[in-house]
């Protein structure tokens, strides 16, 4: 599919796209699947439900042109409690906030024009977290180092306006190739924004891409106008997806919703990517 006029697609520099070594594992990268739209507000280091999405999606599309949220996922992801803090009951969450330092942010500011705070050692303290709580565990030197060091290495070169996007497009992107991703990824921000309400401006989005599904998260259903779609003969798809339980490193509940980074510091790669192919079954399914 070609793109819409004024269409941009995001891509980073070669040098600054970090690789895993081959393994024994190899499987086909997953392309998405055509005229299906994901639309979502970019984030730091995203949780594997988010990586489900761009596997299925024909089209990413990065809603960059919206306000940001002081409590909202953009520039903060969820890491695992220090090994020497017990895990709370169920009532409390049983993870910690790593958030990036945003300079002087105004809640009116766009996502697009954030700026990191450069002032602030970000990067090293981030890694050096990431390193302490995964350092032991038996697939975070493999599979999630060779990754973050590089990426902060770069992160901690970016400033200015316009400066927290381009972090979290590359966060977001650190784990496409190793997971088989190969998302078409396009900011909103270089689209023409039509439509009064977040469902119309939806729908126009879709139409735009000749999308005949639009695949979202639960949380749109809060507010998404589905008859709207309905009725300009688009589908809405709500995510189901539950990746299992695994081995997190301590003893008690599973904490659902952590970063990629804890999922590949715990389980191979390779089991990962299966947890993200298709079921035999469902709207997804292959035709036979």
């Amino acid at each position: 599919m070609a793109h819409p006029a004024g269409c941009k697609k995001v891509t980073l520099p070669e040098d600054r796209r970090p690789r895993l070594a081959a393994g024994p594992h190899i499987i086909e990268p997953v392309p998405g699947i055509p005229g299906i739209l994901v639309a979502e507000q970019p984030h730091y280091l995203p949780w594997v439900d988010f990586y489900e999405q761009v596997a299925r999606a024909g089209t990413l599309l990065v809603l960059d042109n919206v306000q940001w949220l002081r409590r909202g996922w953009q520039r903060r992801t969820r890491v695992a409690l220090p090994a020497n803090v017990p895990l709370p009951p169920p009532s409390e969450p049983g993870f910690q906030w790593l958030s990036i330092p945003l300079e002087d942010p105004h809640r009116d500011t766009l996502i697009r024009d954030l700026a990191v705070d450069a002032r602030q050692p970000w990067t090293r303290k981030h890694l050096q977290t990431l390193v302490t709580l995964y350092g032991k565990r038996p697939y975070f030197r493999t599979q999630v180092l060779p990754l973050l060091e590089p990426f902060y290495d770069a992160a901690a070169r970016e400033g200015g306006p316009g400066s927290l996007l381009r972090v979290l497009l590359a966060s977001m992107a650190l784990f496409h190739e190793p997971l088989g991703l190969t998302p078409r990824i396009v900011l909103a921000s270089t689209l023409e924004r039509r439509g009064d309400d977040k469902s119309e401006r939806l729908l126009r989005y879709c139409q735009q891409f000749g999308a005949h599904t639009y695949y979202s998260g639960l949380g749109s259903s809060l507010y998404l106008k589905v008859g709207l779609f309905r009725d300009a003969d688009v589908r809405v798809l709500w995510q189901r997806f539950r990746h299992p339980e695994y081995p997190q490193g301590r003893e008690g509940r599973f904490v659902h919703g952590m970063s990629l980074v804890d999922v590949l510091a715990n389980v191979p790669v390779a089991e990962v990517r299966r947890w993200l192919e298709p079921s035999p079954w469902g709207p997804f399914a292959q035709a036979t």
